[in-house]
């Protein structure tokens, strides 16, 4: 049987009432469509080279960055306007960042390519979207009836 990937579409992305989450939703969203493309690349490919295996590992680790970063953003937030769901919030970001973290080091250690097409194309999206629908929508919408403006930068960079 097989399973139809889920690829985001960046015009369907779910917004938020704060304008940097909604762009950091975007880059990332971005970037990981640009490591599932590496990665269906290598996977139709007879024999994949060592370059292939570079890029991906590269897209990964700046996915990893980006994800650290966009993470440590929302705490601040959360933080500052002292959002009462800090707590499950951040663990959240620690959940996920960890098992990406996970898939990551399998794919250095193995060469696994299945592991992490399966992450990219089901589990991440499927979280994304629901992350963004649920904790996001409601950080953002206590954050700006709090006092925060919907146009500030981002209070970590």
């Amino acid at each position: 049987m097989t399973t139809e990937k889920i690829i985001l579409d960046i015009n369907s992305l779910p917004r938020v009432d704060i304008e940097f989450m909604n762009n950091t939703h975007f880059d990332e969203l971005v970037m990981v469509q640009k490591l599932g493309r590496l990665i269906s690349t290598y996977q139709k490919s007879i024999a994949a080279s060592k370059y292939d295996t570079q890029q991906i590992t590269q897209e990964f680790e700046n996915w990893i960055e980006h994800s650290h970063d966009h993470f440590s953003q929302e705490n601040a937030l959360m933080r500052e306007v002292e959002f009462p769901m800090y707590q499950i919030h951040s663990t959240e970001h620690e959940r996920v960042l960890a098992e990406i973290q996970f898939v990551y080091a399998t794919w250095k250690n193995t060469g696994d390519i299945e592991t992490l097409a399966n992450y990219v194309f089901f589990t991440w999206p499927t979280w994304f979207i629901t992350h963004i629908n649920t904790m996001d929508l409601i950080t953002a919408q206590f954050a700006v009836m709090n006092g925060y403006s919907p146009n500030s930068a981002p209070l970590y960079k």
